[in-house]
């Protein structure tokens, strides 16, 4: 080993992600260049700016007649008031004059001159050439101006913005056919025991099915970055070391699973302490589930290995991987929908450990309760599927008591 493990004691999570950050370089990732279609949840690399007014010209917001809108006072069906139609626009320097208009379709320019425009039912052909009005409209009726939706050179989007839906659509809006992005990180997730095999193994008997590479990779693409599947290995120091060394050529970050307790056969610490500095620099962090956590880095490369229980992984990737892939993307991480509820019953925690509590919301009579769910073992992953919140409890109260008003973090929609 080429140092001693840094901390052998259990370390607050914010200190914890202060000392991970403290000890890698964060690299600009490569970019890539991809056609929009293709860039719904990519980062963007650079500010975005319109090129030019949207709309380009003021233009019709439905299908009608362009007026000038002072033609039209005092009309109504009572009272008719009669324009010249003239021809269709033919183009930008179309004008019509007042007592005149012309036809125009949504979303077409209309004609100087005019300043609203009338629905096609408010009018009616009289004779040719001639069209009827019963109804008086404002000026900007059923416009959209020129660069009312967006301005020339106005910044659009952000530099680290994780583009959504709407984002596509203002791209499109704005002609942008391509956008430079961010490649994904690549995720490198391996899990280690000997007690553990492979969905696909047909040598099942009298082991437990791995299941952390399945869950950690949907979170990993959920949250945008590419997992890499680096396979189960069994608790073999030399051959543990040897995997977790050649893992580190292929990824930007690793995530170990298992072996991070003090168990007879838990080397995963060991060896990721004695492949390079600084190494393991926590190992131990104050958060429940999860307190074996370590972190380490490794000629610029972090390692998070987390518990081999499911649920305490879950919360490990929450916690710990989650902020540093939106970090190494430029970007911020996502908070998920939080509501106020009140809990049901009185939840204890420990002074100086940070908790996440699995609870269940539901709506009672138009006000939210929290249900901590009753099963919440770190391996037992049923209780996440129950629940559909976290409650965090933070380090320096001993619990929540009962009745008393809580943020919860949503993961599924209350019922």
């Amino acid at each position: 080993m080429t140092s001693p493990i840094k901390s052998s004691k259990m370390v607050k999570i914010d200190k914890a992600l202060e000392m991970l950050y403290g000890s890698i370089r964060m690299d600009i990732l490569d970019s890539e260049i991809l056609p929009i279609k293709s860039a719904f949840n990519r980062v963007l690399v650079c500010d975005i700016k319109a090129k030019y007014d949207l709309p380009q010209n003021n233009q019709s917001a439905v299908d009608g007649y362009a007026v000038s809108a002072i033609d039209t006072f005092n009309a109504s069906p009572s009272n008719p008031i009669l324009l010249r139609l003239k021809s269709k626009i033919t183009n930008s320097d179309f004008t019509i004059t007042s007592g005149e208009t012309t036809y125009v379709l949504t979303g077409a320019p209309i004609p100087k001159g005019s300043d609203a425009v009338i629905m096609v039912e408010y009018t009616d052909v009289v004779q040719p050439g001639m069209i009827q009005i019963c109804k008086s409209v404002p000026p900007g009726e059923d416009v959209s101006w020129k660069g009312e939706d967006v301005n020339q050179g106005e910044p659009i989007l952000k530099k680290g913005m994780k583009l959504k839906p709407q984002d596509i659509g203002m791209l499109g809006a704005l002609k942008i056919r391509s956008v430079e992005v961010f490649k994904k990180p690549k995720i490198g997730i391996l899990s280690t025991g000997s007690e553990l095999t492979s969905l696909d193994s047909n040598n099942q008997e009298g082991k437990i099915v791995e299941i952390n590479s399945l869950v950690l990779a949907a979170m990993t693409i959920d949250i945008g970055a590419e997992p890499v599947l680096l396979g189960l290995v069994k608790d073999e120091y030399e051959h543990l070391r040897e995997k977790i060394s050649e893992s580190l050529e292929k990824i930007d970050i690793l995530i170990v699973t298992g072996g991070t307790s003090a168990g007879l056969f838990d080397f995963t610490v060991k060896a990721i302490d004695s492949l390079g500095d600084p190494g393991v620099i926590v190992h131990g962090v104050a958060i429940k589930p999860g307190r074996p956590t370590s972190l380490a880095s490794i000629d610029n490369k972090p390692i998070i290995s987390l518990s081999g229980y499911p649920v305490a992984a879950m919360i490990g990737f929450y916690v710990f991987a989650r902020p540093l892939i939106a970090k190494m993307l430029g970007s911020t991480y996502e908070l998920e929908p939080r509501v106020r509820a009140r809990v049901t019953r009185r939840i204890a925690s420990n002074v100086g450990m940070r908790s996440f509590v699995r609870v269940k919301v539901s709506d009672t009579h138009g006000k939210y309760v929290a249900e901590p769910v009753r099963t919440t073992g770190s391996g037992i992953l049923s209780s996440m599927i129950h629940a559909n919140g976290l409650l965090i409890i933070p380090e320096d109260i001993d619990g929540i008591d009962e009745n008393q008003e809580v943020d919860i973090i949503l993961f599924r929609p209350i019922q």
